[in-house]
């Protein structure tokens, strides 16, 4: 009786080590799966994340070389616009302002006196206003001279920076002996009426773009 029932409870024993022992490699092999998908995850997550940041860099790349080509042509642009400002400028520079207009007045009676011409008679008519700040100045002349002189005079009116024309002249002769002539005419003068105010402000460019130039031609004779 002892000795069959010692056996059995051995035998019961035995049963339950190996039970044990099985959960163990269960628990282990399952250990190892999860380690192995853990590693495959991380290697997943890894190779997308330097994917990633090689995306961004080269995104950085060409965002780097945008800009490069941006600021190219910008500073293009910007030079285009000063030139053009420039070019503007060198027309205006062909009108008077209504200071210049002025001098430019008192300036016919010396121009006169070179050439032995009378003035008879010298004045102003109402100007005629045009858009963008320009106007048309007029002064009215009447002068008594010799034919040669009077073409002397317009020649040295002409040579004068500026836009001038002389509209509605006309010429007599004094009377039927002399040898001079009287000559009715009006000069218009093409105003800007803020000329020096652009000046000044543009003085910096104008300086830059007159040293560029006379630098250019300077090279080209070398």
């Amino acid at each position: 009786m002892f000795s069959f029932s010692n056996k059995k409870k051995s035998d019961i024993v035995e049963d339950e080590s190996i039970k044990d022992k099985s959960k163990f490699v269960v628990v282990g092999f399952a250990f190892m799966i999860f380690a192995f998908l853990f590693l495959i995850i991380t290697e997943v997550y890894t190779s997308l994340s330097i994917s990633n940041q090689q995306k961004i860099i080269a995104s950085s790349n060409n965002i780097e070389d945008d800009s490069g080509k941006v600021l190219l042509e910008m500073s293009k642009v910007g030079k285009d616009i000063k030139e053009a400002e420039y070019s503007f400028i060198t027309q205006i520079m062909k009108f008077k302002s209504p200071e210049e207009f002025q001098d430019f007045k008192n300036s016919i009676s010396g121009i006169a006196n070179q050439f032995n011409i009378q003035i008879l008679n010298l004045n102003e008519s109402d100007p005629v206003e045009l858009k963008e700040k320009f106007s048309k100045y007029f002064i009215n002349y009447q002068l008594l001279s010799t034919f040669e002189n009077f073409t002397f005079f317009k020649n040295k009116i002409s040579e004068l920076p500026f836009n001038i024309n002389v509209e509605n002249e006309t010429i007599n002769r004094e009377n039927p002996t002399s040898n001079k002539i009287i000559v009715d005419g009006v000069i218009s003068v093409y105003v800007y009426e803020e000329k020096e105010k652009l000046l000044k402000k543009n003085e910096k460019l104008i300086s830059e773009m007159k040293s560029k130039i006379e630098k250019e031609e300077a090279d080209q004779k070398n």
